[in-house]
């Protein structure tokens, strides 16, 4: 009898084993899961910033129009960003590139209370050729130093060439620290240049070019163009407009006199104030010279050194004495030696 019940409970146990491990199976496998690696967009990485993480919407499937581009903030991204948009953030977070503004049109140069050269007649003096001394003092150094110095003013009426030359003397040998060739022509209002070359012994050379065309100064120094006045002039022309006005008409030098005359050098143009001051005698090689004195003194914020010139009368008004003297205390006299005319342009 025992066995008779006994075969009938065990497979009933059996079944009911069969039956747990059925139901217990599955949620054994969520124990230990198979690795499954899903692909993961930038899109749906949080976006960190210094405040608190900002995380975006689930991801979407891509539409056809363009994303819009991300908002520049003040604090900066720390998480990277898709390939694709990264030239439009560095559009929104780089700084704007500066834009290339060309110099603006200078305004003209206002002309001091001073009568221009431009309303005085003139008469360029005859050509001639001449050597000057020259001395150069400066602070705190005992002995000067001397050299040699030459103007070359030739004219045949219609045009003009002029060349200046101003050497150190150093041993058994000259150096030239200076030079200047001006040419151009003559007209009603005297001399007009049309091309300047200046040279100095540790700068490179510029050009600078007279436009009457368009009324305007170009420079090789410089890409602005500058606006010209009527009766300008450069640094060696300047010394021969002047002896033009002397040479028409004496009168028109006397004590107080004020002359403005727009002088361009290098890459710029200013209005050189000269007063004449009076009848001096100076000693040179060629004896006592009876000459007229003008000066131009410094003017704040147009130039700084003092320019004074000698003028001679009886060599047709040409300037025998030139002394330069800077804000450092360095002065340059030049001083007529010897006076060759008639020669020929």
């Amino acid at each position: 009898m025992f066995k008779r019940h006994f075969i009938p409970i065990l497979l009933t146990l059996l079944a009911h084993l069969l039956l747990l491990r059925w139901a217990v199976g599955p949620h054994t496998a969520l124990i230990e899961p198979p690795e499954v690696f899903v692909p993961v967009t930038l899109t749906q990485i949080p976006v960190l910033t210094k405040t608190k993480a900002v995380h975006p919407k689930k991801a979407v499937a891509p539409v056809s129009k363009p994303p819009t581009p991300p908002v520049a903030t003040n604090t900066p991204s720390m998480s990277p960003l898709p390939q694709s948009a990264s030239s439009e953030v560095a559009a929104v977070v780089a700084p704007p590139a500066t834009a290339v503004v060309p110099p603006a049109e200078p305004a003209p140069i206002a002309e001091p209370a001073a009568v221009a050269a431009t309303v005085l007649t003139t008469l360029p003096p005859p050509s001639a050729s001449y050597q000057l001394d020259v001395v150069r003092t400066e602070v705190n150094v005992a002995n000067p130093y001397y050299g040699a110095g030459e103007i070359r003013w030739q004219q045949d009426g219609a045009n003009y060439k002029m060349h200046i030359e101003v050497g150190v003397d150093l041993l058994f040998t000259t150096i030239r620290l200076y030079s200047m060739d001006s040419s151009g022509s003559l007209s009603d209002n005297g001399i007009e240049p049309h091309t300047v070359v200046e040279t100095r012994r540790t700068r490179s050379t510029t050009t600078t070019q007279f436009n009457y065309d368009t009324h305007s100064f170009s420079f090789s120094a410089s890409p602005i163009t500058l606006p010209m006045a009527a009766g300008a002039q450069d640094k060696a022309t300047v010394l021969m407009q002047l002896a033009s006005i002397a040479n028409a008409d004496p009168t028109q030098f006397f004590q107080g006199r004020e002359i403005t005359i727009q002088v361009a050098e290098e890459k710029e143009a200013s209005p050189y104030q000269f007063i004449v001051l009076d009848q001096e005698t100076i000693d040179t090689r060629l004896g006592h010279l009876s000459t007229w004195h003008v000066v131009r003194p410094p003017r704040p914020g147009v130039y700084s050194s003092r320019l004074d010139i000698w003028f001679a009368p009886q060599y047709n008004w040409l300037p025998v004495q030139i002394r330069n003297t800077e804000t450092n205390g360095a002065i340059t006299t030049q001083t007529i030696r010897k006076i060759t005319a008639g020669i020929k342009p």
